[in-house]
């Protein structure tokens, strides 16, 4: 499972185990989606992480079509700007990656659990 939480967002993909839909080849692609984290504790380690997340989201993105592939392409993106330390990508990024963050999710819980669940829609302040 991958959790990485940042600036009070968090991306979660499931573990390959996870009982998906047979329906959805997307759900598949997803819940493979594996990051094996390094064992370098500082913020180079850190930084691998992100720049294998953003690997793996983008190889995802290339085996499904519609909002989820450029929804994981923008989450590609974003974590590949943390990786690399961008901070004006990082800002200029922001928007469309809390907006990415929520559709993965919504196409998640659509799409990925058994009996689907809704996530309410959080009104724009």
């Amino acid at each position: 499972m991958v959790v990485i939480g940042l600036t009070g967002a968090m991306f979660v993909a499931g573990p390959a185990g996870a009982r998906v839909s047979s329906a959805s080849g997307g759900c598949k692609v997803l819940a493979n989606i594996h990051v094996n984290p390094s064992s370098d504790s500082s913020a180079n380690g850190g930084k691998s992480n992100l720049a294998k997340l953003a690997k793996k989201l983008s190889q995802a993105a290339k085996k499904l079509k519609g909002d989820i592939k450029t929804t994981l392409n923008t989450l590609a993106s974003y974590f590949k700007s943390l990786s690399k330390g961008d901070a004006a990508a990082i800002e200029s990024q922001a928007q469309a990656f809390a907006a990415a963050a929520t559709n993965f999710a919504s196409y998640l819980a659509t799409n990925c659990v058994p009996g689907g669940i809704s996530i309410p829609t959080i009104p724009k302040t």
